[in-house]
């Protein structure tokens, strides 16, 4: 049997009703009941050590009627806890499925003012998966709850645990191209600002059909990939700014995608915190609530009979 463990199940997607309020309510809001726990220590028995680069934990097990408990407008969660003891920088990677249920993951930090949600948003089909990454801010024993998407479910589930470190992870990058992407991103924080060189010239009729569209270009001396030129456009003014560099030009398709592929494995690296938007043959894009990259394969027709159809790798960050 599952050992069951002390703590109190708060906001899991529902938020419990306040206790004591300065003002009765018109009506009274139904009684939370949450059940008291004890502690677990299934997905932490193997601390990362010094000279380890990673560290693996799994837990197979089942939520249950006899399970504990969260209850809220009359909908009833079951749910398992575990402690895991992390250090500051490491990185923690959890992956939470099931076949009779869809999988949502609570994690409390040590000084309980901060919680982490991560949950499958897929609607269930008979197998429920979803993958949670976080960096560790601070040291300290951290409190995971294994639950159910939706209210009422049971059944098994499996939770794999891999806790690691930034150097470890990024061992295989090309150096020069993370340094560089990880210089990119911080100057996204400034709006590109900091690389935006001069306005790019243009005729009266390009020119005017920009301002109407309120976009302005500017060359920029920075260089994703050395030897590969980019552009900075704006727009709203200022407001919003786009990065655009063409990485790579041939008429081999073959060696365009093989170039491609190269990159999204190092941008997937670089970019393991945010989330993924679409991955195909041709197109990759992750994004944060303030980023956006975008790598994809262009095709460009030829303009005349002799010219061969020509391939792009094009990256865009706004």
């Amino acid at each position: 049997m599952k050992t069951k463990l002390l703590f109190f199940f708060i906001s899991l997607t529902f938020c419990f009703t306040t206790l004591a309020q300065k003002k009765k309510p018109a009506k009274k809001a139904p009684p939370v009941k949450v059940s008291k726990i004890d502690s677990t220590e299934l997905l932490n028995k193997n601390p990362l050590k010094v000279g380890v680069q990673q560290a693996n934990d799994v837990v197979e097990a089942s939520l249950t009627g006899k399970d504990l408990t969260a209850n809220q407008n009359g909908e009833k969660r079951f749910y398992d806890s575990y402690k895991l003891l992390l250090h500051a920088g490491e990185e923690l990677f959890l992956e939470h499925s099931s076949s009779n249920f869809r999988v949502m993951l609570s994690l409390k930090t040590p000084a309980k003012d901060k919680q982490e949600l991560s949950y499958d948003s897929q609607p269930f089909n008979g197998n429920s998966i979803n993958k949670f990454h976080y960096v560790v801010p601070v040291t300290g024993t951290y409190t995971l709850l294994a639950t159910s998407m939706d209210a009422g479910q049971t059944g098994r589930y499996k939770i794999t645990k891999t806790i690691t470190t930034p150097s470890v992870i990024e061992a295989g990058l090309d150096q020069s191209f993370a340094n560089q992407f990880k210089a990119l991103e911080k100057s996204k924080k400034v709006n590109f600002k900091n690389i935006t060189g001069e306005k790019i010239k243009k005729d009266k009729k390009e020119e005017k059909k920009d301002k109407s569209a309120g976009l302005e270009s500017f060359k920029t001396s920075f260089e994703l990939v050395a030897g590969k030129s980019a552009f900075i456009f704006q727009d709203n003014g200022g407001q919003t700014a786009n990065y655009k560099s063409i990485l790579l030009e041939s008429e081999n398709e073959a060696d365009v995608k093989a170039y491609f592929e190269t990159l999204k494995k190092q941008l997937q690296v670089l970019t393991r915190n945010w989330t993924e938007q679409s991955n195909t043959d041709v197109n990759y894009s992750s994004s944060t609530d303030a980023d956006f990259i975008t790598l994809k394969i262009n095709t460009i027709p030829p303009l005349k009979k002799k010219q061969k159809q020509l391939y792009q790798v094009e990256f865009v960050y706004n």
